[in-house]
């Protein structure tokens, strides 16, 4: 075959090619030319596409478990506001329709209202799902605000759902805390030791600039200027002092007001304390809850509480850290009918020797006395309360003559203890997690991933809206989806 043949059999070959293929030539000479890039569609080459918009959606696309999912909610008995078709006005968004946008939203790391009304105009997925409306970000902004207990509603129902399908039993939950950063910057959250710093910077400034007036024949009108910026800046931080002192506050932020600076990751934070309580079959979250309170000792019962009516079971063991660690709690999870697995953290004796920690004494309560590491015996001697709890304390009369004095107890008077009236349960606590320690050891696998999806995997580290009841409610009904995606 001639080399002329050869070319335009090779050229023939690609025009059988349809026009909407991408093709690859290797480095081949035709008519001159080298093609050895992948080449496109000429974007002025007009086109008819006939397919629908269900063509272009795959029969396992997750959108189409959204949109199963929320066409089978009774919205209204959810409690999302309704509209009738004879009201005044501009037509209104179907509910079911914006919800399925914001659950898209939150399983494709779009947040942001802007964000959602952008995606509406040229995601397909998103124009299949919502029937290709176009809202804007007003729209969808305020169906979240207009609508905050339903969504939190909607996460509980699918809790429901998930139960019903045998995928969340509630034997066996996990409850855990993480700081989510508020809209509120650290310049704007007030605490009386920062008041104090700075009505002692602006004295120290308005001495300055009335020393310099002073020594100055004539007025300066900058100093004067800047005299008068510091007098006023005083008076706010002593109205800010006056202020939390009035209302028993230690900090107050001024951006968003439930917003409390928190340890977070090392370092202090405007943040939220998000609780979680997670299933342990497939590691689903059964409830959620914002507060601001900056440590987590009075969360674990009424987590607990809720996940349990919820789940609508009578008996659950529960599992938490030591951070969870209160005996009050404790108590009414015991009184409620849970089991609950807990380690208290290992406090240092005074003197610094563990050897004589308070958990080294042995309770005897046949004569109602404690046995010290070194042998000697501590008696009843009082009763005591504190924050509304009641105590025996109990005291060695040996410890003058004990060798150990001075690595038991930093006491002049000898070392005392006290017992918490419902001291019994703890032990019983203690000795049931020291038992079941393989149990307790799935803790952290179980509750700590979905926090690690949420803000590692998606980044949503910080919250968008500010207070407790809008911080954490938009979120509800996607966490749950979030973690059935990984399945």
């Amino acid at each position: 075959m001639r080399n002329s043949d050869l070319s335009h059999h090779r050229a023939s070959d690609c025009l059988t090619i349809g026009i909407y293929d991408i093709i690859k030539l290797q480095d081949i000479g035709i008519g001159g030319l080298i093609m050895a890039y992948i080449v496109g569609i000429d974007r002025n080459q007009s086109r008819m596409i006939t397919a629908s918009l269900d063509d272009l959606i795959d029969k396992d696309n997750s959108v189409r478990a959204i949109d199963s999912y929320v066409n089978s909610l009774d919205l209204l008995e959810l409690g999302f506001t309704e509209y009738r078709g004879t009201n005044r006005g501009q037509s209104p968004y179907r509910r079911s329709d914006l919800l399925k946008l914001h659950v898209y939203g939150y399983l494709n790391k779009i947040r942001s209202s802007r964000a959602l009304e952008m995606e509406c105009k040229r995601n397909i997925e998103l124009m299949w799902l919502i029937n290709a409306i176009t809202p804007d970000h007003g729209t969808i902004s305020g169906f979240v605000k207009e609508n905050r207990k339903a969504f939190h509603n909607t996460l509980q129902q699918l809790t429901l759902l998930l139960k019903g399908w045998g995928l969340i039993d509630g034997k066996l939950i996990a409850i855990d805390g993480t700081k989510i950063r508020a809209q509120n910057s650290k310049h704007n959250c007030i605490t009386q030791s920062g008041l104090d710093k700075k009505i002692a910077y602006t004295d120290e400034k308005i001495n300055s600039y009335l020393m310099a007036i002073e020594k100055e024949n004539t007025v300066d009108s900058e100093y004067k200027a800047k005299l008068e910026t510091y007098q006023k800046l005083k008076e706010e931080y002593l109205c800010q002092k006056t202020e939390l002192a009035e209302n028993g506050l230690e900090q107050k932020s001024l951006t968003d007001p439930d917003s409390r600076r928190m340890k977070n990751n090392g370092s202090l934070d405007i943040c939220y304390n998000v609780q979680s309580v997670v299933d342990s079959k497939n590691h689903f979250i059964v409830d959620i809850s914002t507060t601001n309170d900056i440590n987590d000792q009075n969360q674990l019962h009424v987590m607990a509480k809720n996940a349990k009516e919820l789940l609508d079971i009578e008996e659950c063991t529960v599992i938490a850290d030591t951070g969870y660690y209160n005996a009050t709690e404790i108590k009414n999870c015991i009184d409620d009918g849970m089991t609950v697995y807990i380690k208290k953290s290992k406090a240092n004796n005074s003197t610094k020797n563990n050897e004589f920690r308070k958990e080294k004494f042995t309770y005897n309560s046949e004569d109602d006395t404690y046995i010290c590491p070194a042998g000697e015996r501590l008696s009843f001697f009082e009763n005591t309360s504190k924050n509304g709890l009641r105590y025996k304390k109990y005291k060695c009369a040996s410890c003058s003559t004990c060798k150990y004095q001075n690595s038991c107890t930093s006491s002049k008077t000898g070392r005392t203890l006290q017992r918490w009236e419902h001291e019994n349960i703890l032990a019983d606590v203690r000795k049931s997690t020291l038992e079941n320690n393989d149990v307790y050891k799935q803790r952290r696998c179980i509750v700590e991933h979905p926090f690690g999806t949420i803000k590692r995997t998606l980044g949503y580290s910080f919250f968008l809206r500010r207070q407790k009841k809008m911080s954490m409610l938009k979120q509800h009904p996607c966490l749950s989806l979030i973690i059935l995606s990984d399945y």
